[in-house]
C-alpha cells in the first residue's frame, strides 16, 4: 500500500489518496468500514455507539449506522444503498485511516519509522 519506498518520497497513502479510493473501490471502502469498526472500544461496538472521546472509530452520529454496516458485511453483501451509506460514512476519516495504514505499512517494514520520522508522521 506504499507508494515509492525513497525516503525523499511519501511513502504512506495519504488522506487524499484514500478518499479517492474509498469513492472508487467497494473492496478498499469495506476494508477501511472494517478498520473503523475496530477502532471502536468493545463496549462501543457492542453498543453501537460512541462512549469515549478518543478520536478512534466512528463519531457519535455515525456510530450506529456505520457499526450496523460493518457487522452485516462481514456476513452478507450489502445493497447498493448499504454501500452508498458505507461510503457515505468512510469517507469521513480519512486522517485516521492515513494513520492505521501508516502503522500497518510500518509494521511491514520498520525501515519506514525512520522515514515516518521525516514528515512527521510517526
Amino acid at each position: 500500500m506504499t507508494n515509492t519506498t525513497t525516503a525523499t518520497s511519501y511513502p504512506f497513502l495519504s488522506r487524499a489518496q484514500i478518499t479517492t479510493r474509498i469513492a472508487e473501490d467497494d473492496v478498499f471502502m469495506l476494508e477501511c468500514l472494517q478498520v473503523m469498526y475496530c477502532r471502536q472500544t468493545q463496549h462501543e461496538q457492542d453498543t453501537k455507539s460512541t462512549l469515549n472521546r478518543n478520536r478512534a472509530g466512528f463519531m457519535s452520529s455515525h456510530a450506529v449506522c456505520g457499526s450496523t454496516l460493518a457487522v452485516k458485511a462481514r456476513n452478507e453483501v450489502l445493497s447498493e444503498d448499504e454501500l452508498s451509506k458505507a461510503r457515505s460514512i468512510v469517507c469521513r476519516y480519512g486522517k485516521q485511516l492515513a494513520s492505521h495504514f501508516r502503522q500497518v505499512a510500518i509494521t511491514e517494514n520498520p525501515a519506514l519509522k525512520a522515514v515516518a520520522t521525516l514528515f512527521s508522521a510517526g
